[in-house]
């Protein structure tokens, strides 16, 4: 599945999400501004922006988003969307924050997050 393929509110959600995840941050480092321009990329710019405007209306504070995120259904748009969100968190030191949203997020959509190990030199692992 692709960002493209995801329902109106299934762009929603990940928008909101990313948000979060970006204003958690006093200052987004270059990573993070990377993964919101592949997402504006591949929904394109008037409609991101049209989703941004929509997500300050009807979310104006986290327990409203926390309150839509469980109508999101399709575990694979809820794989695609956490995991967006995640690779941008992850982009920068995921602060405290930021891991107890998307630890509860996970919990919510029922997402298993596995992290690769991009280094097979490196022992320290098992």
């Amino acid at each position: 599945m692709e960002l493209r393929e995801l329902s109106h509110d299934e762009r929603l959600a990940l928008v909101a999400l990313l948000e979060l995840v970006v204003e958690s941050d006093r200052n987004p480092g270059d990573g993070e501004v990377a993964e919101i321009d592949r997402v504006v990329d591949a929904l394109g710019r008037d409609e991101y922006q049209q989703l941004v405007t929509e997500v300050d209306r009807r979310f104006p504070t986290e327990e409203e988003l926390r309150a839509f995120l469980p109508t999101i259904v399709r575990q694979e748009a809820r794989d695609l969307i956490y995991g967006t969100a995640l690779d941008t968190a992850i982009e920068d030191a995921v602060d405290i924050w930021e891991s107890r949203i998307l630890d509860w997020l996970a919990k919510l959509w029922n997402v298993h997050v596995e992290f690769e190990d991009n280094d097979p030199d490196d022992d320290t692992h098992g």
